[in-house]
């Protein structure tokens, strides 16, 4: 059988076009490989301020406290978490309740004292991580993980911060972000 100059052509275009799919096709796999492996070698941090407190020395959540908590059990609720981070006040862990029983997480302490320590052990974690601290400790934690300079938090008023910080695998590489909530 032989073919005429317009088969030969097909042909010839058709292995041409057969193969550059191949290639892309392999390019692209690499590159998601390399893409997945980065991600799960970064590390998030979602640090936070306990919700609205009652008065008192070691007060619980306000019923907009407990709102809040709910609200952001719910904007977590999409993001699977690795750990829970919490100081031993009742309104750090009643603030992350929710969440963690969503997560199916205990939290765990840390001494919001000695906030140094606690950033070098979150720097050791990997995967995505809650924290929730206090007006005076969750903008230092943020900075110490090498986040900038951030405002400082109203201690009256302000309960809605939501910081995501990134950190690359080696510690060095970092990204913030301020949402509210």
């Amino acid at each position: 059988m032989t073919l005429n100059k317009t088969q030969i052509l097909n042909n010839l275009l058709y292995s041409l076009i057969i193969l550059c799919c191949s290639v892309f096709t392999v390019n692209a796999t690499n590159i998601d490989t390399k893409n997945v492996t980065a991600a799960a070698e970064t590390k998030v941090f979602y640090l936070v301020r306990h919700a609205e407190k009652n008065q008192g020395a070691d007060p619980s959540l306000t019923e907009q406290g407990k709102l809040r908590a709910l609200r952001l059990a719910n904007v977590l609720s999409s993001t699977p978490l690795n750990k829970v981070f919490t100081t031993d006040y009742k309104r750090t862990r009643e603030t992350a309740l929710a969440v963690a029983e969503h997560q199916h997480l205990s939290p765990s302490l840390y001494n919001p004292a000695d906030l140094k320590k606690t950033a070098e052990v979150l720097l050791s974690e990997q995967g995505h991580i809650l924290v929730i601290g206090h007006s005076n400790t969750t903008t230092a934690l943020a900075e110490l993980l090498g986040a900038d300079k951030q405002p400082v938090i109203d201690d009256a008023n302000e309960f809605d911060r939501l910081y995501i910080v990134t950190v690359d695998k080696n510690n060095r590489e970092v990204s913030t972000v301020l949402l509210r909530y």
